[in-house]
């Protein structure tokens, strides 16, 4: 009974094939119907989101493959990753309150850090402020505590441990 003229045998393509894009747009679903269970969920939100995500991610990492093609590197690591978004107008405004494990910190010195430049005559271009005044030394506590001692009633007592082991 083939000679039946009944569909051929197709093969299922996924949404994220009929979307034209890499990420897959039934986990976004899944993970859109997960964080809001009691709404409605269109069919075109996943793909939407899944395109925006994939759009960033591939910004992001253009920009950090040009970082490790500046550092002679041919591997991109959260290093280049930090880099491309710190030097990003728009990636580092959007994500500004992000932490990148392993990523380091910015390169950065402040002015007061650098050395002073020297003006013509050799001189510093900011006055330098004379030291402080030392106060006199006082006479220690502890030795007026033991002729005060002596004085009042003859010999001070010493106290001292007389066990020779520490316990712990």
């Amino acid at each position: 009974m083939s000679s039946r003229g009944g569909k051929k045998k197709s093969t299922k393509t996924s949404r994220s094939t009929k979307a034209g894009v890499i990420f897959p747009v039934g986990r976004m679903l899944r993970y859109i119907k997960r964080g809001l269970p009691k709404y409605r969920i269109g069919v075109g939100a996943p793909v939407y989101l899944a395109a925006v995500l994939e759009y960033l991610t591939a910004e992001i990492l253009e920009l950090a493959g040009n970082a490790a093609r500046d550092n002679k590197k041919g591997r991109v690591t959260p290093r280049h990753i930090l880099l491309a978004i710190a030097n990003d107008e728009e990636l580092n405004q959007l994500l500004k309150g992000v932490t990148i494990a392993a990523g380091g910190v910015l390169p950065n010195i402040h002015p007061e850090l650098l050395a002073k430049k020297r003006g013509a005559k050799g001189k510093l271009e900011t006055p330098v402020s004379p030291a402080p005044e030392k106060k006199p030394k006082s006479v220690k506590k502890t030795t007026a505590k033991k002729l005060s001692g002596k004085k009042a009633g003859g010999k001070a007592k010493l106290w001292s441990c007389t066990t020779s082991q520490t316990h712990i």
